[in-house]
């Protein structure tokens, strides 16, 4: 063989490349089935949000904690004692960049998976983890314009002692595009359906808002809900470009107490939030 006839190494990259891209595009996150309690489209979704609510026997209470956290792939030894310790702290675990593992089902009595990434060894995605059943969980993806990898996010109903329902949000916004157009429509999927819904709602994850653009989308998006952003002081959530990337967005509760919780474990630091549902 001749070194003119092997590949050069930016070739080589280029070819892996285009095999990664080939195979995200035939492992594609597997689709819920549309039916009385979940939902993979907006449509089926939107039906799901105008059910009337039935009389259930565990709703959620009118004070609950909410705790929204990256975990970067699940890769740090520390991130399940971590985790454990914030599960006896917060009432719904909203998390992102997780793994369909059982050990992390186990923290909460009620676990949803939404899948977004495939790796060469696992399923990874966004999940919610909660104290109380849901009465629906709606997941849906948006491909990376790039890679074509796919990024999860998902909504779930549950019943409040009010009599009302609750919407909680989680959401891992797309990540590298050169404009806002994708990261418009998978923010529109979302407050869409969020326009169907007249109860609380909590909206939290890592929305990726590392540009003035991005930001100023979501704050138009989420303030024409009549949502408020949750403010945290001293805040040390991640950032990108001087931009926090991590939020929680809230409408129909009242904060009571915000706070980060620095901790090693995860390339993004947890954001816990305390609310007491408000009274019409």
């Amino acid at each position: 063989m001749h070194f003119k006839d092997v590949p050069t190494l930016p070739s080589f990259y280029l070819l892996l490349l285009l095999i990664f891209i080939h195979w995200q595009q035939s492992v594609l996150p597997e689709q819920l089935e549309n039916n009385q309690v979940s939902a993979n489209t907006p449509e089926h979704c939107a039906q799901l949000i105008a059910e009337p609510i039935n009389k259930v026997t565990d709703p959620v209470p009118s004070q609950f904690n909410v705790l929204s956290w990256n975990i970067y792939k699940a890769s740090h030894p520390k991130l399940l004692p971590d985790l454990q310790e914030f599960a006896e702290q917060a009432d719904f675990l909203l998390l992102q960049e997780t793994y369909d593992d059982p050990q992390f089902d186990a923290l909460k009595p009620y676990s949803q998976f939404s899948p977004g990434y495939r790796s060469y060894r696992q399923q990874t995605g966004l999940a919610v983890l909660s104290d109380w059943p849901t009465l629906f969980n709606c997941r849906f993806y948006q491909r990376e314009p790039w890679l074509r990898t796919p990024k999860a996010s998902s909504i779930s109903g549950y019943a409040l002692e009010e009599g009302n329902s609750l919407l909680v949000i989680n959401m891992h916004g797309i990540n590298f595009t050169l404009g806002t157009s994708e990261y418009k429509e998978q923010l529109a999927r979302l407050t869409d359906l969020v326009t169907l819904h007249t109860g609380p709602v909590i909206f939290a994850g890592d929305f990726n808002t590392w540009s003035d653009e991005r930001w100023q989308l979501v704050e138009n998006a989420l303030t024409d809900l009549g949502m408020q952003r949750v403010s945290f002081a001293p805040d040390h959530r991640t950032t990108a470009f001087g931009l926090p990337l991590d939020h929680v967005w809230i409408r129909g509760v009242t904060v009571t107490n915000a706070q980060i919780l620095e901790r090693s474990s995860s390339d993004h630091n947890p954001l816990l939030v305390s609310v007491h549902v408000t009274s019409d």
